[in-house]
């Protein structure tokens, strides 16, 4: 599976378990509900379909409630249509009274508009400018001639307009969520920090812990990336109002300052809309489409959004078969993606990751291992972007969950029941056989410490897969073979109490375990020899000889 997370829109075309299962299967990490479409239930539905698939597959996919909000928006029209012609002045007020007015849903924010104002109706595809203020409406000059329709959507970029943060209906919802478990909530239009704080407070008021995904598609919440990345767990850079709010030639340019910005924070961010929209109709996408997926992923992202692709289109499944696809390859030809130039926050959870990171490159590690209480030691070690796999380990299946939008991070869920084991060593050796990897391998393994009882990641190591039978100082050459004890056959890993007692040929044997020092020109007949070698070596059980046993040259463990 790619490390550049997936997530896609369940809607029509694709809300049945066999649809659902069938996107699990080609890397689908998170399934979103928009709830500008859906009603009262389809929240728990889409929650309880998603998590029974996860039982059945082992997985853990996320699920968000995409929160509509407060949206400002013209009347309805006679016709249900209206004509605009380029240079004709037309009023904005509460209720219309001629022909050439337009009625606003939330009148109230009349009084903050000033002359030169933009104002956007339709998407964005009908401009208008501000040329003067009567007492309660607001004239407005039409710079194109074109067609609205009832209840268009009204932008007014650059202009921090008050609607509240949610509406009453957003409130059901966001009980409906909570009630369901669902990991996640999606703020629309999110202009400052104050809008995060509010959604936040609603979500604590009702017993809640869900994440927030804070969506940048304002000119303002785009100017206040800063201070609303701060606050938020994950920002989406929502290209569609944004390139209504911003010139659609600055669109390109916004997506990778939020990225920028977000990401010095440790902040995961997910790219959005018309992501590959030909496939709404088409079963391949286009090669602008490819081309736009590829620059996101190499912008440093953490996922990519489908939304009507696998809502409404006639190929879901092939929509994330895509993008899985060109992730993967994207990720095959770039090994090493950026992390943070400045970063801002945690320094010790970051100096710990970027440690993690390193230490893995070094000691060519297998992957990194992030025991986790809360999150945020694999949030932090994906934001530095190693190139290894890193699991993320847990007590907290909602947790497993969250973790599914950190790029690279793979979430392994662990009982309840093993946090009363404290010693890295032994949850080590649990993950081990939870996920069947093979003895020697060596991996990179960061932690609180003690394991699960305080936050805060404090400790990092180098583990070698197995079962722990001693550790000494090595030579830096490995082995495996079986064990012999005081005397063996060529071939096979001597053992012996002290350095007197390593035969005349040591070099005959593929180890030697020395419980003492060994003199330096030992050392060197042995490495010259190829043969591996630990001195003063400890052991943490008795060994009785027969044993098969590996001796890593880096850590300098024994395992078995």
């Amino acid at each position: 599976m790619p490390q550049t997370k997936i997530i896609a829109t369940v809607g029509p075309a694709s809300d049945r378990k066999e649809i659902i299962s069938g996107m699990m299967d080609r890397g689908l990490s998170c399934v979103r509900i928009n709830t500008a479409h859906v009603e009262s239930g389809y929240i728990a539905k889409i929650s309880s379909l998603t998590f029974s698939l996860n039982r059945e597959k082992g997985k853990h996919v996320a699920v968000m409630v995409d929160l509509k909000g407060p949206e400002l928006r013209t009347s309805s029209f006679p016709g249900g249509k209206k004509s605009i012609q380029a240079g004709k002045i037309f009023r904005l007020v509460p209720e219309p009274e001629s022909n050439n007015d337009i009625g606003i849903n939330y009148p109230g924010i009349l009084s903050s508009l000033k002359p030169g104002d933009a104002v956007r109706m339709s998407d964005g595809r009908v401009s208008f400018s501000v040329t003067g203020k009567g007492k309660d409406s607001v004239e407005i000059t039409a710079s194109d001639d074109a067609e609205i329709r009832d209840r268009s959507r009204i932008n007014i970029p650059g202009r921090v307009i008050d609607l509240g943060t949610l509406t009453d209906r957003d409130r059901q919802f966001l009980k409906e969520g909570i009630d369901s478990q669902v990991d996640y909530f999606a703020l629309s239009f999110v202009q400052s920090k104050e809008n995060v704080q509010s959604l936040q407070n609603a979500i604590m008021e009702l017993g809640g812990t869900q994440g927030i995904i804070s969506k940048i598609e304002t000119k303002s919440g785009y100017s206040n990336i800063e201070e609303i990345s701060a606050v938020s767990d994950v920002i989406m850079v929502a290209r569609g109002d944004l390139g209504v709010e911003l010139p659609l030639t600055e669109v390109g340019l916004a997506q990778k300052n939020i990225i920028y910005h977000s990401h010095r924070r440790g902040k995961p961010t997910i790219v959005a809309t018309q992501m590959l929209e030909s496939m709404v109709l088409s079963d391949s996408p286009t090669r602008a489409e490819v081309s736009d997926a590829t620059n996101a992923i190499l912008d440093n992202t953490d996922a990519l959004m489908l939304s009507e692709e696998t809502a409404m289109g006639k190929f879901p499944v092939e929509a994330v078969k895509y993008l899985s696809e060109i992730s993967e390859y994207v990720e095959s030809q770039r090994k090493e993606f950026p992390e943070p130039e400045e970063f801002i926050g945690n320094r010790v959870a970051y100096s710990i990751a970027v440690a993690s990171k390193v230490i893995s490159r070094d000691s060519s590690a297998e992957g990194i291992i992030a025991f986790t209480r809360t999150g945020n030691t694999a949030r932090m070690i994906s934001a530095v972007r190693p190139s290894v796999p890193v699991y993320g380990v847990v007590s907290s299946e909602e947790i497993a969950r969250k973790l599914s939008l950190y790029r690279g991070i793979t979430p392994v869920y662990m009982p309840a029941g093993d946090e009363k084991i404290i010693d890295v060593n032994t949850m080590t050796r649990n993950f081990q056989k939870a996920m069947g990897i093979r003895r020697g391998l060596r991996y990179v393994v960061t932690s609180g410490a003690p394991y699960f009882l305080f936050g805060g990641t404090n400790d990092v190591r180098v583990l070698t897969m197995g079962n722990y039978l001693g550790v000494g100082h090595t030579n830096g050459i490995s082995a495996e073979g079986k064990l012999a004890i005081d005397k063996g056959k060529p071939g096979e890993i001597l053992l012996v109490a002290g350095s007197d007692q390593i035969p005349d040929s040591p070099e005959a044997y593929r180890g030697i375990i020395c419980c003492s020092g060994v003199s330096s020109s030992m050392r060197e007949k042995l490495r010259n020899s190829g043969t591996a070698l630990l001195a003063n070596t400890e052991l943490f059980s008795k060994l009785s000889g027969g044993e098969d046993i590996f001796m890593d040259g880096y850590t300098g463990l024994i395992v078995s």
